[in-house]
């Protein structure tokens, strides 16, 4: 099984002025999933690095979608909607990411990785609970 995936998007902008053009990565670590997102700088304004960092468990589901004549995308939904507030052109816990035509092959196994850690920190969790009731029982 694989350990690590980076998926890069970019979303382009929202309107004709060039607003909300974001681009970054989606990462899968070990632990945690990333969000690392930046607005595309303008002439007067500079924009900073914006990390969003989600436990397994907080990830809701995970979709890779894929239409013709479309570009490939990404739908990430979470049970902690605050942590996307930032995220422009986001709805409430979710959004979607353009996926770049260099990062489609590791898009269309996010999913299959995400479920499998979330398999994971299910059994470690059910196993923590069990050495628990063992010791108070």
């Amino acid at each position: 099984m694989y350990d690590e995936l980076s998926v890069s998007f970019e979303n382009p902008a929202a309107d004709a002025m060039g607003y909300q053009h974001i681009y970054g990565k989606l990462l899968c670590r070990r632990d945690r999933l990333e969000l690392q997102f930046k607005e595309k700088d303008r002439a007067f304004r500079k924009s900073d690095t914006h990390t969003v960092k989600f436990t397994y468990g907080e990830v809701e589901r995970v979709e890779y979608v894929s239409k013709w004549f479309h570009s490939k995308s990404l739908v990430l939904q979470t049970r902690s909607p605050e942590k996307l507030e930032m995220f422009p052109g986001g709805e409430v816990g979710r959004v979607e990411l353009q996926v770049v035509r260099g990062s489609v092959r590791h898009a269309k196994r996010v999913k299959a990785l995400i479920e499998y850690r979330q398999s994971e920190a299910f059994v470690e969790e059910s196993e923590d609970r069990l050495e628990r009731s063992k010791e108070s029982g």
